[in-house]
């Protein structure tokens, strides 16, 4: 398959932009060639030219979220990030279970926007189950959205390579993971009372939210990346109508809220307060 050029690229580019807020640089050339490559390889398109005029002519919205899946990178791990969840155990929990700090209700609300596989709001349902007081009195719930078909799909069946939750207390583990057997040995699934705290579906967060909040936090990591700077205004703009005076916003480590204007206090490293 030959390299994709310059003028194919930047139409590529400017899909990504149209159907998702996406800003493909030209640094990830390379990266789409090679995973276009192996998707034309496998699929009935003879070109990159027919395949591209396939997703403009007659290509239906599943056919674009396999397009999403090619250009798209869902790399993730449980616990990612440590300093989001300690702050959350300090400034959320903990005065929670002092009393020091009082809800409207006992209901709160969670939102893992870009949760790729599902590794995060896992991790944020078992950090939930370690730290907040008689989780089950609590209205507690975690949404869970991604754009990528691939990724809602191994989120919702919530099964992981073993090796993922090595590096995890193994107390942790036993509680809140099972170990398969038989075809599936090798891999663990996450237990059904956590499963139970996540709601997992598909969104694209360039489109209308079908939620109304509020959400008492908002992580959103490593999502931000792709997407040009007056498009992150916008979006953080929009979790902030979302969340609760005081909610929390958590960003990737690499991400940034400099130079946006945005109603939001910054309290720790890419974490901030409504």
């Amino acid at each position: 398959m030959p390299a994709i050029t310059p003028k194919q690229f930047q139409f590529i580019a400017s899909l990504a932009k149209e159907y998702w807020g996406l800003h493909l640089s030209e640094r990830k050339m390379d990266l789409v060639c090679n995973r276009l490559a192996k998707f034309l390889a496998r699929s009935p398109y003879d070109s990159v030219d027919s395949y591209l005029e396939h997703l403009t002519s007659s290509a239906d919205e599943e056919d674009r979220l396999v397009f999403f899946d090619i250009l798209s990178t869902n790399v993730t791990s449980f616990f990612r990030e440590r300093q989001h969840f300690d702050y959350l155990e300090r400034e959320f929990y903990t005065p929670l279970a002092r009393g020091a700090t009082t809800l409207p209700s006992r209901r709160i609300r969670f939102w893992s926007a870009g949760c790729s596989t599902g590794c995060e709001p896992y991790s944020l349902a078992i950090h939930a189950a370690e730290h907040l007081p008689e989780l089950a009195r609590w209205d507690f719930r975690i949404l869970a959205t991604d754009l990528s078909n691939s990724a809602v799909q191994a989120a919702q069946a919530a099964v992981y390579p073993a090796g993922m939750v090595e590096s995890l207390d193994q107390t942790i583990v036993k509680k809140y993971f099972q170990r398969g057997a038989g075809e599936q040995a090798g891999m663990v699934r996450v237990a059904p009372e956590t499963r139970a705290l996540v709601s997992i579906a598909r969104l694209n967060l360039m489109e209308d939210w079908p939620m109304k909040g509020p959400f008492d936090v908002i992580f959103c990591r490593n999502v931000m990346i792709y997407f040009d700077r007056p498009t992150r205004e916008r979006l953080v703009n929009r979790y902030c109508d979302l969340l609760r005076p005081g909610g929390i916003l958590a960003i990737g480590s690499s991400e940034t809220l400099s130079g946006i204007n945005v109603p939001l206090r910054s309290v720790a490293p890419s974490t901030y307060v409504k």
